[in-house]
């Protein structure tokens, strides 16, 4: 594990990134890394908005985590912006990448739609799902918010399944949907 300051990367983040930086044959990896620090710099931004104090990020296989101070507490709402921004930035910054390149901005723009997209997605180890459970909090409690969107997770987990079955069915074999079901249920 890496460590500076506040920042730490985990050894699954650095085998995976050296793995798709070595297979990366079309030049895609620098771009989806730009993508995803204009992601969570967005969550960083709308935190000290908010005035609110990140204390940890921590890089791993599966994506950042975030620990805030106690002492700079966000609120319901706030946290929904918080969620919702990084999301917000990766469409924002696809958009901005057609104006201002065109051409040439079309395949930074559909990886930011790609990502910010996915990570509106109601799952609760999603932006999407974080942004829910923090506006549903108050009105189901804690718990019941938690188990709604575990079964939301479940459901988008067997619709991902389901379109593997179909893809198979028309003779296609996509690894992708049934590794991110199995990820959605873990």
């Amino acid at each position: 594990m890496l460590r500076w300051k506040g920042i730490e990367v985990s050894g699954g983040a650095l085998l995976l990134g050296a793995l798709l930086y070595y297979f990366d044959d079309q030049g895609l990896f620098l771009l989806s890394m730009l993508a995803c620090a204009i992601h969570e710099l967005g969550h960083i931004l709308a935190i000290l908005a908010l005035g609110g104090q990140v204390t940890r990020l921590r890089l791993t296989c599966v994506g950042a985590e975030m620990r805030l101070s106690a002492r700079h507490a966000i609120g319901h709402m706030g946290q929904v912006l918080v969620a919702l921004s990084g999301p917000l930035v990766n469409l924002a910054a696809g958009f901005l990448s057609v104006r201002l390149l065109g051409e040439k901005g079309w395949c930074f723009a559909g990886i930011n739609l790609a990502l910010g997209a996915f990570n509106l997605l109601p799952a609760g180890c999603l932006d999407g799902g974080r942004a829910l459970r923090f506006m549903l909090g108050p009105l189901l409690g804690e718990d019941g918010a938690a188990r709604f969107l575990d079964i939301l997770a479940c459901a988008l987990a067997a619709g991902l399944l389901a379109g593997t079955l179909v893809l198979l069915w028309y003779g296609t074999l996509n690894l992708t949907l049934p590794l991110l079901s199995i990820w959605l249920l873990a």
